[in-house]
């Protein structure tokens, strides 16, 4: 996820809020390249963890799986 204000990470966004309980009041944008896209610590903390899960499914899912075969 290169782009911070693409639709998909503004619906990742979206969907760590549905999930997660906590003060969800967002930095100004101009903020979030430095990796800080919420107002709480620890919250904004959780987010990039969720936010690295996500793009390691992303890289999994491209990902082709080894050949078992020999």
């Amino acid at each position: 996820m290169s782009n911070l204000t693409s639709r998909e990470h503004y619906d990742l966004m979206a969907a760590f809020e549905r999930e997660h309980r906590g003060r969800m009041d967002r930095e100004p944008k101009e903020s979030w390249q430095r990796g800080i896209i919420y107002q709480d610590g620890h919250v904004n903390e959780m987010f990039l963890i969720y936010r690295r899960g996500y793009a390691y499914g992303q890289c999994v899912a491209r990902t082709k799986e080894p050949s078992h075969d020999r």
